[in-house]
């Protein structure tokens, strides 16, 4: 069972004729780098195989893609989007906004980021954090935003979604956590599935 099955599918619903595309954030910040005001973003473009019903397949085409983007650079490729948002006077925001805000509807159907987070343990008032749920920004037409932490040995998911668009986000919150065993199964060799 898998996101596609158990969610993006309802019983006797047809499965969406194309798989949905992610907008990935990245960071063109240098590790160590000098620290600048303002942001410093790009971003890649990438088709979710959600169509693919083998996990396998699904996590060495996710995988296949990104690897493809990482090595062209966050600033070229076929998977590239450059986020000029830093490097656009203020009357170029002031008009292009709307434009933006449009054309985000027709590049991609999703945001998936990852949100660092320190290795050190946190805690509040003295009592230690055990789990958090990043949020993510939702665009506007958006119908919905995926952010991921890793913290604790333990990867968090939050998810934020136009509840008009989508009424069934906790049916979405437990495909997530289905999606998540089954790929862990997979990696650990776990998986009694027969191989395809």
């Amino acid at each position: 069972m898998c996101i596609r099955d158990s969610w993006m599918a309802g019983p006797g619903e047809p499965l969406p004729a194309a798989d949905p595309r992610a907008l990935v954030p990245v960071s063109r910040r240098r590790p160590g780098g000098a620290s600048a005001t303002g942001n410093r973003l790009s971003a890649y473009l990438l088709g979710l195989p959600v169509t693919a019903a083998d996990p396998r397949e699904r996590l060495r085409a996710v995988r296949t893609a990104m690897d493809r983007n990482k090595a062209a650079g966050p600033l070229k490729g076929a998977g590239a989007v450059a986020v000029l948002a830093d490097q656009l006077p203020p009357l170029a925001h002031r008009f292009g906004a709307p434009l933006a805000a449009n054309a985000a509807r027709m590049l991609f159907d999703v945001l998936v980021t990852s949100v660092p987070l320190p290795r050190s343990a946190l805690s509040l008032g003295g009592c230690p954090l055990t789990a958090l749920y990043p949020m993510a920004p939702l665009a506007r037409g958006q119908s919905l935003a995926v952010a991921l932490s890793t913290y604790g040995g333990r990867v968090h998911v939050g998810l934020v979604a136009d509840g008009k668009a989508l009424p069934d986000l906790d049916r979405l919150a437990a495909a997530v956590e289905e999606e998540f065993a089954e790929l862990g199964a997979v990696i650990t060799g776990t998986d009694r599935s027969p191989v395809s």
